[in-house]
């Protein structure tokens, strides 16, 4: 009680004190706190009007971008110096440019896409005005009832848990502030936002805003965001979509649904809400549409009903605005950053000159996009057959994790012309397939085999061997692809065919040294590390050590360029905004090439190496492991190489050469060792995939045909069945030409077919 009295003794002198000064409390001090105020702002009035005619100038620049798009009645991508809306400084990307100087990459800081208004989704313009700005066709860009109300809320709650501004006034916060949450700054903007009223109706206002606001992860306006969420142009959303656009507005880095999926699902569900209770849609449908969306975009829910997973956000938001080689381009995106930090690579001007052929990535790309669809097409063209549901769902899963890689380059000097790391990139499927994965390349890793064979004068074309089921030393049992077995066959037959137990029986006879030395030295291994890799063991001989496809092409590059080291670079030269070199890394790796070279000399023989691509151009032949792959392309100059398919079909390998271009093609599932299915082998799989990249890479070019060493080689015809000199008339199958290393060619005439009558004896016999 004493308490209280206490108390309101207290009030009673805070009163009097208050009333014995009745001028000063109620009459000067707020007069003084009101000329402060209006004194105040006018200092921020007086600001905006130094500011206004600049400012209103960038709005005009940015204002007409948006007007071409509705003149060309598309979107476009613009870059961010482009819109230069409040940069301080002109951001310059960095332009990638192939070896005929075509761009093939640019790459920016941001990802801004303006499209007209006309492509933006009423459900995306009701959605904002339902959740931000209810009287936004009312109000003259200031919302008196939004302020006020905003201002009980937050005093009630004590901080800042609303705002009241319009979309005028967010519009004029990103143009024209630094952002920063202050009185200043919700001032300036109110005299921007009436600003920009006077100048511009409600649609101009609408379609300048949602393409400018950001919404993570680089991507600026809501075309960019459509992508980068759904992978579509934001015409194409449904309402649900629109909706979840449209949350993450407020805070992309708690709204986003790549950053936060939870607060997404929910803060969505929020916007159809609001959309219902503006009238905007009925209940009934919002609830029909959310749950479709969740079924479509696959949203899974833990125990507590929190969203945990969904396949929204897995489309790759590039920041190239050209990207014809996106895995090479992210390739040289991470060397670039790596050496000059991301700052300089995302606004510096980089001028990037690489080896890249612009014309022949395109072809490469679209052949290798050709062959991994007809690969997914045969999954879910099985997974239809099979009546059960978990076989059927595994096949199909089969499909849509089947993925291939294509590597081209000079084999005389390691530039890198094609190079197609996947179908696509995106954030499920980042892994670069050309040099991020090892298979096991089956028997495109033969020739090496041979070639090392020839080169220690253990085989020659002609050699005879017997393909039979053989036991050897240790127990291992080879088995051939047909597991049909033909008896005597000579060795270019053999390789020709792609016959397993006679590649092993080479291998057995000519020992390791010379190919794992070969393999050693031309992948620039330690010899740890090549221990480690490759073990001395029978099966080597059908390719089952693991290598990646760009080890795969440098290993067959050995027989192109004569058995020389090389290296595969795909950037030339760096240059800075002014034109200077400011890095030379073409440089550096050819001078690293000359010195491995003298340290290495010849790898492999050039001369087995010659002989060893006269034996793989059987392959295209009649009864080749890839003559189906070639019989209509109609090439009409030299081509070899040889198909590769490791245990069980897991994985289909094709490398093919010109005498200008090596090229490895691998298809197989990114998941591992997981099948292809029978009879999806090489031949049928990747060769098909090279021979159409081959065919319209060089359609208006002359290709020379395969280098022959001038020294040390022979030519002779000979008979496939006996491998002997062949006897014109009298020998049914003839190999006419066939290198040989000088001395080492038959010196027999044929004995199969020396005894039996010359054909045209036989005709002449018939007629009489």
């Amino acid at each position: 009680m004493r308490f209280i009295m206490m108390f309101f003794s207290f009030l009673k002198m805070i009163f009097s004190f208050i009333w014995n000064r009745k001028k000063l409390f109620f009459i000067y001090l707020p007069a003084g706190i009101s000329v402060a105020i209006v004194a105040y702002v006018l200092i921020i009035y007086l600001g905006w009007l130094g500011n206004r005619d600049a400012a209103l100038e960038r709005l005009a620049r940015y204002k007409k971008l948006i007007d071409r798009t509705e003149e060309m009645r598309t979107g476009y991508a613009y870059s961010y110096s482009d819109v230069d809306l409040h940069a301080k400084v002109v951001d310059i990307p960095t332009r990638i440019y192939d070896r005929n100087k075509e761009i093939i990459g640019e790459f920016f800081e941001q990802k801004r896409e303006i499209v007209p208004y006309d492509f933006i989704p009423q459900a995306i313009v009701k959605g904002v005005v339902a959740s931000e700005d209810r009287d936004f066709y009312k109000h003259d860009g200031l919302n008196y009832r939004g302020i006020f109300r905003a201002f009980v809320t937050n005093l009630i709650h004590l901080r800042v848990v609303q705002g009241g501004s319009t979309i005028t006034q967010q519009l004029g916060k990103v143009l024209f502030t630094d952002m920063e949450r202050s009185l200043r700054r919700k001032i300036y903007e109110a005299f921007c936002a009436r600003e920009i009223e006077k100048y511009y109706d409600k649609q101009d206002i609408f379609s300048m805003y949602l393409n400018l606001i950001y919404f993570g992860n680089g991507a600026y306006g809501v075309e960019a965001a459509s992508k980068m969420f759904f992978g579509k142009p934001v015409n194409e959303l449904n309402e649900v979509e629109c909706a979840m656009i449209v949350a993450t507005i407020s805070s992309p880095r708690i709204y986003s649904p790549i950053s936060n999926l939870k607060n997404s699902i929910r803060k969505t569900r929020r916007i159809m809400k609001s959309m219902v209770d503006a009238g905007f849609t009925k209940k009934a449908r919002a609830d029909y549409q959310y749950n479709k969306f969740l079924n479509k975009w696959d949203v899974k829910f833990d125990k507590e009903g929190v969203a945990v997973s969904s396949l929204i956000g897995t489309f790759m938001h590039s920041s190239y605005r050209i990207n014809r080689a996106p895995f090479f381009n992210e390739q040289v995106r991470r060397l670039l950053v790596e050496r000059f930090g991301e700052a300089v690579v995302k606004k510096g001007g980089l001028s990037v000159y690489t080896t890249i052929d612009g014309a022949r990535q395109d072809i490469a790309l679209t052949a290798l996009r050709k062959g991994i669809e007809k690969q997914r097409n045969f999954h879910l063209k099985r997974a239809k057959k099979i009546r059960n549901h978990i076989r059927a769902k595994k096949e199909k899963e089969k499909g849509e994790n089947i993925e291939g890689a294509l590597i081209a380059l000079n084999p005389h000097n390691g530039e890198i012309v094609s190079y197609v790391g996947g179908s696509k990139f995106s954030i499920s499927n980042q892994n670069d397939h050309v040099s991020q994965i090892r298979r096991q390349p089956g028997s495109s890793f033969k020739p090496l085999v041979y070639a090392s064979a020839i080169a220690d004068k253990d085989i020659t074309p002609a050699t005879v061997m017997v393909d039979e089921k053989v036991t050897f030393k240790g127990g291992y049992k080879p088995r051939n692809y047909t597991r049909k077995y033909e008896g005597k066959i000579i060795i270019r037959e053999a390789l020709r065919k792609s016959v397993n137990v006679v590649a092993v029986k080479v291998l057995d006879k000519s020992g390791y040294n010379t190919v794992l030395e070969a393999v050693e030295e031309s992948l620039d291994l330690s010899g740890s590390e090549r221990r480690k890799r490759f073990g001395k063991t029978l099966s080597l001989a059908l390719g089952t050590y693991e290598i990646s496809p760009l080890e795969n092409a440098v290993l067959h590059s050995l027989l192109i360029n004569g058995g020389k080291f090389i290296k595969p670079y795909g950037i030339r030269q760096v240059k800075d905004y002014s034109g200077n070199v400011v890095w030379n890394p073409e440089e550096e790796i050819l001078k690293d090439i000359r010195d491995k070279q003298a340290r290495y000399g010849t790898i492999l023989d050039p001369k087995a190496a010659a002989v060893t691509i006269s034996m793989l151009r059987g392959v295209f032949e009649p009864g080749g492991t890839a003559y189906y792959a070639a019989k209509y392309q109609k090439i009409p100059f030299q081509i070899a190489g040889k198909t590769g398919t490791s245990t069980n079909y897991n994985d289909a390998w094709f490398v093919g050469y010109t005498s200008q271009l090596v090229s490895a093609v691998w298809i197989g599932n990114k998941q591992g060792a997981i099948s292809l299915g029978p009879g999806r082998a090489g031949g049928s799989v990747s060769a098909p995939v090279w021979t159409e990249f081959i065919a319209k890479a060089y359609r208006e070019d002359s290709v020379p045909d395969f280098p022959i060493p001038d020294k040390g080689i022979s030519r002779e015809n000979i008979c496939i069945e006996s491998g002997l000199v062949a006897i014109e008339g009298k020998c049914k199958k003839i190999i006419k030409n066939q290198l040989f290393l000088e001395g080492s060619e038959p010196g027999d005439y044929c004995n199969i077919h020396d005894k039996e009558e010359p054909e045209e004896t036989k005709e002449a016999e018939k007629e009489k």
